[in-house]
């Protein structure tokens, strides 16, 4: 069931078919009601939602399970077009500001320049390498493919870990106001930080160096005391707060499968 079919002019004709489908569905939705555009996002919502609970509940192989990879391939193909929503928003977005020149109007045309120039050298690089240039030699990387590890190795990852490197100033900045020692809990957050942070540099290690290993006053040294902290009292606080994150989710996910999630779909604000 659901076997992909070898007839290439088949394949265009369903997928075709299946937009045409789509529009036609959009196209109904959009025209009908406002309470039937609900009850019909409500109840897809629902039935969609279901699947994933019954069929990893039920036994293996029930019959459910012949439709899991066509559902997997679904959602991918969903998840491009979020893709492509998001570019079209973008575009609209920056067109709009080089067209009113509004004060960000450099940026918007940096974005399009270097949009355009990794799309362009982006394909060329992988259907064309050779297109418009020489055969590579021996040891040698075709043009095209030159150029998109210029543009990616040598532009976006400096400019991604730049990106990311500014981070590290406003950790210090909320660093700061936590540790600010106010009351009795940033106290003890404070100590704990220094015992960490000195643990993990050689002169923390060196500080207690001098204390015997194989005695009781072993746990005073600061790389012990460090494990401890963040083995017995830091990991367990963890998990407790990726428990209460995932039971928060689990309650989210059921709002939405019910439609008790107030949002634009269901007459929210």
């Amino acid at each position: 069931m659901f076997e992909p079919l070898q007839n290439s002019t088949l394949n265009y004709i369903l997928v075709v078919g299946a937009l045409i489908v789509s529009v036609v569905i959009l196209i109904a939705l959009h025209s009908s009601p406002p309470y039937v555009r609900r009850w019909v996002i409500a109840g897809v919502t629902f039935l969609v939602g279901l699947y994933v609970p019954l069929e990893f509940y039920i036994p293996r192989h029930n019959f459910l399970t012949v439709w899991r990879d066509p559902l997997s391939d679904l959602v991918r193909v969903l998840a491009g077009f979020t893709i492509g929503l998001g570019i079209v928003n973008l575009v609209i977005v920056h067109g709009r500001h080089i067209l009113q020149r509004t004060a960000n109007f450099p940026f918007s045309l940096a974005f399009f320049v270097g949009f355009i120039s990794m799309a362009f050298v982006g394909f060329l690089h992988h259907y064309k390498p050779d297109l418009w240039a020489q055969k590579p030699g021996e040891g040698e990387l075709a043009f095209w493919s030159a150029a998109y590890k210029v543009f990616f190795e040598g532009l976006l990852l400096p400019l991604t870990s730049t990106v990311f490197s500014l981070l590290a100033f406003f950790i210090v900045s909320a660093a700061y106001r936590a540790f600010r020692i106010r009351t009795l809990e940033a106290g003890l957050l404070m100590a704990a930080a220094i015992i960490v942070m000195l643990a993990n540099v050689p002169v923390g290690t060196w500080l207690t160096s001098w204390l015997p290993q194989d005695s009781w006053l072993k746990w005073l040294r600061l790389e012990n005391a460090a494990l401890w902290l963040t083995t017995q009292i830091n990991a367990p606080a963890m998990r407790g707060i990726l428990f209460g994150a995932a039971v928060g989710g689990l309650g989210a996910a059921l709002r939405i499968l019910l439609s008790l999630e107030r949002s634009f779909a269901f007459g929210g604000q």
